[in-house]
């Protein structure tokens, strides 16, 4: 797979979390990412991997930061999320995670109260779109069309990833970010989860961002591996993200 154009690229970012045991920071010298990549960051539990993400969704605004751009394959020019925080911008931090994020939790993160098809149709529902076909598309990729009726209590675990994943796509963002999409899965569900998010986000051309601890399966499905630095003191870690070409 070749990489385009660039999707996400910031410098420079800080930010700090305090509780009443720990100290943690994170640091990003530079993240890069384009069209087509794959990338895994890499690291134990609590090592900062999804602070990392938040960060990356524009979610979790940072201490410190330089330059942060995100760029939808639609539109002609980047989005500038670090002006954004600068102004304290919070509609237009909405909209620009609304049109060019998507994103999978680690055990699918559904609304109970709604079916699966509800489930998938509401990022096409925050942008004013509710006439798409998208979702009876993806749910025909992801083997879903006899569960969109069904409330997430009734579908199996397996089957809750792959309504987030389809939520996460219905709306072909420039950049789907997974938290430890599989981390809640046997092995054999794991592989078979990785494989649909990764070929169906190729499909819909959409570039991914995971957070994991896998590192094989991460391997296994092509991904670029970002090892988490980390540094740690008696009541304060330090964790630090880089992503260059290369």
């Amino acid at each position: 797979m070749t990489a385009g154009p660039g999707v996400l690229a910031l410098e420079k970012v800080h930010k700090v979390r305090l509780d009443d045991e720990r100290r943690f920071e994170l640091e990003v010298p530079a993240f890069l990412v384009r069209q087509g990549d794959r990338i895994a960051l890499l690291g134990r539990s609590g090592s900062g991997k999804s602070t990392m993400i938040e960060v990356l969704a524009a979610a979790l605004r940072p201490e410190a930061f330089g330059s942060f751009m995100i760029q939808h394959p639609e539109e002609e020019a980047p989005r500038d999320i670090a002006a954004a925080w600068e102004a304290d911008d919070d509609d237009y931090l909405s909209a620009t995670r609304a049109r060019c994020f998507g994103y999978v939790q680690q055990v699918g993160g559904l609304l109970g109260f709604l079916t699966a098809r509800q489930n998938i149709a509401l990022s096409l529902a925050i942008l004013g779109d509710k006439e798409s076909s998208a979702v009876e598309e993806l749910a025909e990729t992801l083997g879903l069309e006899r569960h969109l009726e069904a409330y997430p209590a009734a579908l199996s675990v397996g089957e809750r990833q792959r309504v987030a994943i389809a939520r996460a796509l219905v709306h072909r963002p420039a950049l789907v970010l997974a938290d430890e999409p599989t981390g809640a899965l046997d092995l054999g569900t794991a592989q078979q989860v990785m494989g649909q998010l990764t070929e169906t986000a190729d499909a819909w051309g959409s570039t991914l961002v995971i957070a994991t601890h896998d590192r094989q399966l991460a391997e296994d499905f092509g991904f670029r591996l970002i090892e988490a630095e980390i540094a740690i003191e008696e009541r304060s870690q330090w964790t630090r993200f880089t992503c260059l070409d290369g």
